[in-house]
């Protein structure tokens, strides 16, 4: 399953304005990242500065996830967590192809839509012993943006599958601070 880690920075990017558009079918991670780099020579794609994400578990499935397991999400659950991220310029106007899935190669864009004010996508991940599917759809401006984010991990074995929804309100709260340009 996608780590969440990977998340935030792929969400800092939803901080667009309407000018660029990408769109992409069946492409792999490093088409879509060319592609968004090439939107952004011809716009302002990414607002870059300091954002606060606000993630929120909306929902988990997982028929074969212990109790204990079970009850520690459930916790999750009612716990909202934000999180303060830094986007340099440079991050925003030239996308690595793993912004956006981490190291894994074994991705594709179903479909990737990104424009006019709309996020729509989905990601199929394959792996030897799993099946990770995810969704994305949202809203954004180039200050701020809310998401729902659906991750399903089919998994073969005693992990079993699992479905968590989760949302993500977010906003660009100023430009980031002197030791975040610094590693950033």
């Amino acid at each position: 399953m996608m780590r969440f880690a990977l998340i935030v920075p792929l969400l800092a990017v939803a901080a667009c304005d309407s000018s660029p558009e990408v769109k992409a079918d069946n492409a792999k991670p490093s088409e879509v990242a060319a592609k968004m780099r090439d939107a952004a020579g011809k716009g302002s794609f990414v607002r870059p500065g300091e954002w606060q994400q606000t993630v929120s578990l909306l929902k988990i499935d997982a028929p074969g996830m212990p109790p204990e397991a079970r009850e520690y999400m459930q916790k999750a659950m009612d716990k909202a967590q934000v999180h303060n991220v830094c986007l340099s310029k440079e991050q925003a106007e030239k996308p690595r192809e793993d912004f956006f899935t981490g190291a894994d190669k074994n991705c594709t864009y179903e479909h990737f839509n990104w424009g006019d004010g709309q996020i729509d996508l989905k990601l199929i991940c394959k792996h030897e012993q799993a099946v990770t599917t995810m969704a994305m759809t949202g809203t954004y401006t180039p200050d701020n943006y809310v998401l729902t984010m659906t991750s399903t991990n089919n998994a073969a074995g005693a992990a079993g599958d699992m479905t968590m929804t989760m949302k993500v309100d977010a906003k660009r709260v100023g430009d980031c601070d002197a030791k975040d340009k610094a590693g950033g």
